[in-house]
């Protein structure tokens, strides 16, 4: 009996859907459950033999959802290869990476992933983790360090005064704890340089940055994506929906490489990304820089 309930709006559903093609008995892996908006679907159309496994580094996701066809894991997916051994699971037909943040983890106001967040500014998907948080990296990093920060994961065109901000207030005694103050110095950083405001929080970028930086996402997501191809049987699919231009570029140049070996692994279903239509688009604003990428396994 079914007792998830989806805490989060899909993006690219449908695409998602026609891509992997879910069909009863068969095997799959959600990387990125989250609030299990993809893994609903997937697990209405492999019942009553097909099984899912969903992974998930943030705890919070895995405690609230149960399903009998569902096998769930806390942990980083860039240990795929093990989880899928672990769990005795082979056959894998299709795998899914949302490489998004679901709703209820932009509501945790413990980890200051909200804008409003009075909560320490943390960041880490999952608290398990040892690394430094957001927090840590303000406090301690270089105007330098967190340039590149900003610069690289970010691609924050205001990224030098505003590492330059944080060492000022840090040199003030005024370090940043929290989600509220870092909005704050970005705002007051942004309204010195453009006198209209954006429709977007000014912090988007930053935050994102830092997100990246904290939990080595692009570091991941360069750690899985092989085990994925490999996991999959022949004429399985992966798809990959990804919302930042580092870890697009990232997902279409594995994919070329391994399109384009003397023993091809994969064959590119899309030749371009995968974008929201507009009626979702206006349905759900988080879909605007989704793209969705998909490959067929070879051999």
């Amino acid at each position: 009996m079914l007792e998830i309930q989806s805490l989060h709006q899909p993006v690219l559903l449908r695409e998602v859907l026609s891509y992997l093609s879910p069909q009863p008995g068969k095997n799959f892996v959600d990387c990125t459950f989250g609030g299990a908006g993809h893994a609903l679907e997937i697990l209405e159309k492999i019942k009553p033999q097909g099984r899912l496994i969903g992974i998930d580094w943030d705890d919070s996701a895995i405690l609230t959802s149960r399903n009998e066809n569902l096998i769930l894991v806390n942990d980083n997916y860039k240990n795929l290869k093990k989880i899928i051994n672990d769990a005795g699971i082979d056959k894998i037909s299709g795998i899914l990476l949302d490489l998004g943040l679901s709703s209820n983890q932009l509501g945790r106001e413990d980890r200051g992933f909200g804008f409003q967040s009075q909560g320490h500014l943390d960041l880490r998907y999952s608290q398990q983790t040892n690394g430094l948080t957001a927090r840590d990296i303000l406090k301690s990093y270089s105007e330098e360090e967190l340039f590149q920060i900003f610069k690289n994961y970010g691609e924050e065109p205001l990224s030098r005064p505003i590492a330059k901000k944080i060492i000022a207030k840090r040199q003030e005694g005024r370090a940043i704890e929290t989600a509220e103050m870092l909005v704050q110095l970005v705002s007051q950083v942004y309204s010195h340089y453009f006198k209209s405001r954006s429709r977007r929080n000014p912090a988007t970028r930053v935050f994102q940055a830092l997100r990246i930086a904290v939990n080595d996402e692009f570091g991941n997501l360069r750690s899985v994506l092989p085990q994925a191809v490999e996991a999959l049987v022949p004429g399985g699919r992966l798809a990959v929906i990804s919302f930042h231009s580092g870890e697009d570029r990232i997902v279409k140049q594995f994919f070329r490489q391994e399109a384009k070996k003397d023993r091809p692994t994969v064959k590119i279903l899309t030749k371009k990304p995968i974008t929201a239509s507009t009626q979702e688009r206006e349905k759900n604003p988080r879909s605007r820089s989704a793209k969705l990428r998909v490959v067929e396994k070879i051999n």
